[in-house]
């Protein structure tokens, strides 16, 4: 039975961590406030929910020592957690920045770093599996969201570099997505015109997702790749 840390429940990481549940995997899910979210996956599977602030750079010790003194090995780290809001870039401050940047890039670079070894103690060719969740538009970014973009950046760049640094042994990869659910300051206008300018036109179903988790983490000759699961966005651009 394989372990996994799984940060960000709120919405996309709890449909996937609902199905891994059911597929055997015991999982660690980390949460910053949904703790009624993480405590409900319990009846899904063997769950530790574990509450931490990965703005906080003392919570990355504390996610790997919590996981590993709780269920001992550790086989895969999956990182959804992202705050995601619209502000100009002519209002960002510098805690605007590091509000993403810090959740987002550097606790995933961090907890990557403290796994390593813990991952290395496993039987296999392949001794560990993260997963980072990015997102289509890093190269075509949208207006208004430039924190959380240039954070998502990062996180594509650290991607890249420890699947160099990681391998031969730890699979790194990222699944960027693209229109998924609608955000919560959206309105159901703004959500129709992104559909619209998708050449699919629909959103990306979730089991969609749930598949290309599941794959990463069985494949074995696959590393430091950008899976788009995005509807064909990239091929149209924001439009703006």
């Amino acid at each position: 039975m394989k372990t996994l840390i799984l940060t960000g429940i709120r919405r996309i990481g709890y449909e996937v961590a609902k199905e891994l549940l059911r597929e055997g995997y015991r999982l660690v899910v980390v949460y910053r406030e949904s703790r009624e979210k993480a405590e409900s996956l319990k009846e899904f599977g063997e769950v530790l929910p574990l509450q931490a602030d990965l703005t906080k750079p003392e919570s990355w010790d504390l996610v790997v020592e919590e996981s590993v003194k709780h269920f001992g090995k550790i086989h895969g780290f999956i990182h959804l957690a992202s705050p995601y809001a619209r502000k100009g870039v002519l209002e960002i401050k510098r805690e605007d920045l590091y509000e993403y940047f810090t959740p987002v890039a550097e606790a995933f670079f961090f907890i990557s770093q403290k796994l390593y070894p813990i991952f290395m103690k496993n039987e296999g060719e392949v001794k560990g599996r993260i997963i980072a969740f990015g997102d289509w538009a890093i190269d075509c970014p949208y207006r208004d969201f430039s924190a959380y973009f240039i954070a998502k950046g990062a996180l594509h760049t650290a991607v890249k570099v420890l699947a160099k640094e990681f391998a031969p042994h730890v699979l790194v990869n990222c699944i960027a997505l693209g229109p998924v659910l609608k955000a919560e300051d959206y309105t159901e206008e703004e959500w129709k015109k992104i559909l619209s300018r998708t050449p699919l036109r629909r959103e990306v179903p979730i089991r969609d997702i749930i598949s290309a988790v599941k794959f990463l983490l069985t494949a074995e000759g696959i590393t430091g790749e950008v899976i788009r699961l995005d509807g064909g966005r990239h091929l149209a651009g924001t439009g703006v």
